[in-house]
């Protein structure tokens, strides 16, 4: 069974609640390996370390600071930014440039971006990566 398997012999399309469930391998969510594949379909190494963000709002900047410390505590950057025209909410953007996504770092992150949100009543939207500078010199000179 790989990395991305679901389970053996189960060719169906996974459904919302399907995205949601943990990997039996290393426990990150199928929603979150459809990413990490991506990356891995344009050419990323896994073990590479990379620069990360993940995103977390909230109505106001009392909710919103505590978290963006909590954040820091666990060894991210994390930055609060005000609401602005196209996001009327405040903002916690955390950010790691040094870590491998996977397999410990993606899914303990997500789930303490989760937790953070869920108890100051706020909403964790995703997590967004890319390509090392090496990686994307290679897949440009294919």
């Amino acid at each position: 069974m790989g990395l991305f398997s679901r389970k053996e012999k189960d060719d169906r399309p996974m459904t919302a609640d399907d995205l949601n469930q943990r990997s039996r391998v290393d426990g990150i969510r199928y929603k979150e390996l459809e990413v990490v594949a991506q990356l891995v379909k344009l050419g990323a190494d896994l073990r590479a370390p990379r620069h990360a963000l993940f995103f977390l709002y909230f109505a106001d900047e009392a909710s919103s600071a505590p978290v963006a410390e909590a954040l820091r505590g666990a060894g991210l950057s994390a930055e609060v930014k005000e609401p602005w025209e196209k996001i009327r909410e405040w903002a916690v953007i955390a950010e790691s440039r040094d870590r491998a996504l996977i397999p410990d770092f993606l899914r303990d992150t997500v789930d303490l971006c989760e937790e953070l949100a869920a108890a100051h009543g706020g909403t964790y939207d995703g997590w967004e990566a890319g390509l090392t500078d090496a990686e994307a010199a290679a897949r440009k000179g294919k």
